[in-house]
């Protein structure tokens, strides 16, 4: 830096002063986009590296750096999201409103700074960095101001309208491998089927799973990858909800519009990562990985709506009802509330002569080859029947099985045994008469008289039934 180079801040600028500016700012870039190149008038092409700095927890800007692609190239090359850097020589200019909110995340400001071959960007290290490093952790948009995974899943039409895209705060459960795809477009240009890479983030909070992030753009993709499954929580801004056509559920899309803070330091996001270690992903609910139940294929009916549908033969069909239990025999006789199954084939078995053992001629040939143990075919699963009420109507014997019970109970079978009669009977209370929202399967098969009606999920209550202009 020169001698006579003046520091300057964010917040000392103004649009009413555009121009050159003869000094430099320290801050953090909070977010970066892959360099685009453009044809000039001239017939030189220019390129374009945008960026989010910030020198303040309140105080961040765009920034635009021209120059010609090979000179951008080694630019781009030595700084990336979450450095702390210097920017010499930038010039302040009023924000184009007419691309802002298609190529940049939105800022405070009434102003964008550019780059040119006057200016550069010098990558900080050392205590002057330490300065800066806390701002990693404030989010770009108050702590609250977010949607949860169960509103992209319950809202998802609606939200997808939200052009300027939204706030999400999420655990990180998976990220996935970095794809290689061949995209087309329609345009006569050589790049009709040009490669591009994605990656996929699998997200999930306190009360959902199953919902992906994707990314196209590769600087992005570079930050996403070294984010930790299971121990970062990532508050993420102006991504855009999709519908994704081959998981056929909603997610979300990383724009040049977004930006990422990772365990951002608010009281949400420390209440999210207690509840996220609290509470086993398996036992959340997984709008994309289970196949059992698509929340987005099923019909919002009501008990009577429901009634006529299983007396027309409906064929594997998949419904959602808002309901109580009114009928959960949790304190009844034991046979009625757990049930053995083989091992191999899951179906239930009953005992004959003294002896547990599946009728099936091939369970009873592995059985053989695992020591002839009877026990050792066998497994107990929860399975009972219960009956559904609202103000249509009551629907009896439905089917409640061992997965979503033991996700509804929040115990394992030998747990629930082990229980006194008092015990189970404030348990049959924490959901009797409680509204609740299932999801309903009617299941025919060769094996049943009549169609199955049976409980495939119990929706979180953040899933019942609301407007999202209401939330």
């Amino acid at each position: 830096m020169g001698a006579n180079q003046r520091i300057v801040k964010l917040n000392r600028m103004s649009s009413d002063n555009p121009g050159f500016i003869d000094g430099v700012l320290f801050g953090m870039v909070i977010g970066k986009v892959e360099m685009r190149t453009f044809d000039g008038s001239d017939r030189h092409q220019r390129s374009v590296l945008n960026f989010t700095f910030r020198d303040s927890p309140k105080d961040f800007i765009n920034v635009a750096y021209w120059l010609p692609p090979k000179d951008l190239i080694i630019v781009s090359s030595k700084f990336s999201t979450g450095d702390v850097v210097a920017i010499h020589y930038p010039t302040v200019k009023p924000k184009s409103e007419d691309r802002v909110h298609s190529y940049t995340p939105w800022t405070p400001f009434s102003f964008e700074l550019s780059l040119n071959e006057k200016s550069y960007v010098e990558k900080i290290e050392g205590p002057k960095a330490k300065q800066y490093e806390f701002l990693a952790y404030v989010p770009c948009r108050a702590g609250n101001d977010y949607y949860t995974l169960a509103q992209i899943v319950t809202h998802g039409e609606q939200l997808m309208k939200k052009t300027e895209g939204i706030n999400i705060l999420a655990g990180v459960q998976q990220v996935g491998l970095l794809k290689t795809i061949r995209t087309r477009r329609q345009r006569d240009t050589d790049y009709d089927n040009e490669e591009k890479q994605l990656l996929e983030v699998l997200l999930f909070d306190g009360e959902t799973s199953g919902v992906w992030l994707t990314f196209w753009d590769s600087e992005q993709i570079k930050f996403a990858q070294r984010w930790i499954p299971e121990e970062h929580i990532i508050f993420s801004i102006g991504v855009r909800v999709r519908y994704d056509e081959y998981r056929k559920v909603y997610g979300l899309t990383a724009t040049r519009q977004s930006l990422f803070t990772v365990n951002p330091d608010t009281n949400e996001s420390a209440q999210l990562f207690e509840s996220m270690r609290s509470i086993p992903v398996d036992d959340l609910l997984n709008v994309a990985l289970d196949g059992a139940f698509n929340s987005l294929q099923a019909t919002i009916v009501t008990i009577q709506e429901l009634k006529q549908h299983l007396s027309d033969g409906e064929n594997n069909d998949t419904f959602i009802v808002q309901c109580f239990l009114s009928h959960f025999d949790l304190d009844g006789p034991l046979n009625q509330i757990i049930t053995k199954k083989c091992i191999f084939c899951n179906r239930s078995i009953r005992e004959t002569n003294g002896v547990n053992e599946c009728s099936e001629a091939e369970c009873r040939m592995k059985l053989l080859e695992q020591m002839n143990d009877e026990n050792l075919s066998t497994k107990e699963s929860f399975s009972l029947n219960v009956h559904l009420t609202d103000q249509t109507g009551t629907i009896t014997n439905v089917k409640l099985g061992d997965d979503v019970a033991r996700k509804i109970l929040k115990c394992s079978v030998d747990e629930f045994i082990l229980m006194n009669d008092e015990q189970k009977t404030k348990l049959k209370w924490t959901y009797l008469l409680e509204k609740l929202r299932f999801g309903i399967q009617i299941k025919n098969s060769a094996n049943y008289t009549k169609p199955l009606l049976r409980i495939a999920c119990l929706f979180p209550r953040e899933y019942l039934a609301t407007s999202i202009d209401d939330e």
